[in-house]
């Protein structure tokens, strides 16, 4: 996630130019479109997180979860970002994929169960915590590892079939976003968990394609050639296979939005959001590397409101100038986003195990300047002093320090109130027989006009419409279907419609 650069400003030059560059009011550029800046009339929220990660002990026990809000409290942090999923593995009852089996054989025990209640249910006096259920998304590892023989025969078939190649006909460790029953798979995971558990908001992480050039599965490449009338195996630049890419994990994004927010209105989405290198120097999130290398558009996202909050990651050391100063542009161009976007929130991503307990500091100072949020990775090594003392987790003395120097009050979780008067449409389009009409032209206009393909599954959402009365047309070949719906505020309307 980190690209060497040489830079050769000095640090009081160039932490004076990120500081201006907040100052004033610039803007993000999105191709040859210049965004003006537009400031929120709300009260501000911050977002104080931490992800607790399962690779390290944190969700395998009561104890272990008890040691894990306590620690988070001592900080005033008021949100965890707790791994409920991932490789296959559950952390919540599940009854599509299997438990780990770091908890499995603990009868009574549900990880996730056992968290929001410490979390929520606080003694006298304690704060009530936020619990976002934190899903890696297309990253899967090894189907035939020890750690998946709960998978059963069945499912395990299916993951082999599902992981992605890269140009060279090599399976890669990823589930390919580009097969609708890949997405149909995940999207059931959560909406099991956000019907089940009262969960605060769903995290998605490795929401993107991997570092390495990947989406070649055969069905994915026959699917592009299908929609873009084109035939053959396309490059790794060609700029219509990169805009099918990107439109695959976008498409997944907003179907999750839909569905939790449909199930929990009162729950957040949010997106882990890479930050290799650094961003361009004109502020053209395109020109970036996360949408380039791995087609994960973050910042339209955050535009377009198919997520609450942007939990930015791109970890960087502060001891190496270069990283600190990738850190303090990305964390500009961060407080620009969050101005753009009315209720939405971008934070900075902190990396702990990168940093000492000065460097770390020092970047929340930063996100303090910026009046933006932060999310730590992660409890288990805050910093890298843990490796030094042993003192990993609640052990570490750095959730009392933080809450002393950075955070000595504790702050209400943020609540996604901007939904409250905005509309979302769902739109589903088949055939007679029911199929999924993949890439129908979907349109809606009223009181906005915006137009999607449908993707592998039949769906295309609409999501931040003013409220209103809307026509919705798809085309599909020589077919055509018009609709006049009602978009509701603060509501999610599902509308199936099939073509004759």
């Amino acid at each position: 996630m980190r690209t060497k650069l040489a830079w050769s400003r000095v640090w009081g030059r160039w932490l004076a130019i990120v500081s201006l560059s907040v100052a004033c009011s610039g803007a993000i550029v999105t191709g040859k479109e210049t965004e003006k800046k537009s400031h929120t009339t709300t009260a501000p929220q911050e977002l104080r997180a931490v992800w607790a990660s399962t690779l390290s002990p944190c969700m395998n026990s009561p104890e272990e979860i008890q040691a894990l809000v306590s620690a988070v409290r001592r900080a005033h942090i008021n949100t965890v970002i707790a791994q409920v999923r991932h490789r296959g593995n559950t952390w919540y009852n599940s009854e599509i994929e299997p438990p780990a089996p770091e908890w499995s054989e603990r009868k009574g025990f549900d990880p996730l169960a056992t968290l929001l209640r410490e979390a929520h249910e606080p003694t006298t006096g304690a704060q009530r915590l936020d619990v976002y259920a934190w899903f890696n998304i297309f990253s899967f590892g090894d189907p035939d590892s020890t750690r998946t023989k709960g998978l059963g025969t069945a499912l395990r078939h299916k993951i082999r079939d599902w992981l992605s190649y890269d140009t060279s006909g090599t399976r890669t460790t990823f589930l390919d976003p580009g097969l609708p029953e890949v997405q149909e798979h995940l999207l059931s995971l959560i909406e099991e968990c956000v019907r089940k558990y009262d969960v605060d908001g769903v995290n998605l992480d490795f929401i993107r394609y991997p570092e390495t050039e990947a989406g070649y599965h055969p069905r994915a490449i026959e699917r592009f050639n299908r929609l873009y009338g084109r035939s053959g195996t396309p490059s790794p630049n060609d700029p219509q296979w990169n805009e099918f890419r990107r439109a695959q994990v976008t498409g997944f994004v907003r179907r999750v939005a839909a569905t939790v927010w449909s199930v929990r209105p009162n729950a957040v989405v949010s997106v882990c959001a890479v930050g290799f290198g650094a961003p361009a120097a004109d502020g053209d999130f395109t020109k970036s590397a996360p949408y380039r290398q791995v087609h994960q558009d973050w910042a339209g996202w955050a535009r377009e409101g198919c997520v609450d909050i942007v939990t930015r990651m791109g970890y960087k050391r502060e001891h190496v100038a270069a990283h600190a100063k990738q850190f303090r542009d990305w964390a500009a161009l961060s407080r620009r986003l969050q101005d753009e976007c009315a209720g939405r929130l971008v934070t900075l991503g902190i990396g702990g195990f990168f940093n000492s307990t000065t460097g770390t500091l020092a970047q929340y100072r930063v996100a303090k300047e910026l009046g933006l949020g932060t999310s730590l990775f992660s409890y288990w090594r805050p910093t890298v002093e843990s490796d030094t003392t042993k003192a990993y987790g609640a052990e570490s003395p750095f959730w009392d320090l933080l809450g002393q120097e950075i955070y000595p009050e504790a702050v209400d979780p943020p609540r996604p109130t901007w939904r409250n008067a905005v509309a979302t449409l769902a739109v589903s389009v088949r055939d007679p027989k029911g199929r999924a009409l993949d890439g129908a032209q979907v349109s809606v206009s009223g009181k906005a006009s915006k137009q999607e393909r449908a993707d592998g599954n039949g769906w295309a959402v609409f999501v931040n419409l003013t409220p209103g009365k809307y026509r919705i047309e798809v085309k599909s070949g020589s077919q055509r279907l018009v609709r006049e719906v009602e978009a509701k505020a603060g509501k999610v309307d599902f509308v199936k419609l099939t073509l004759k």
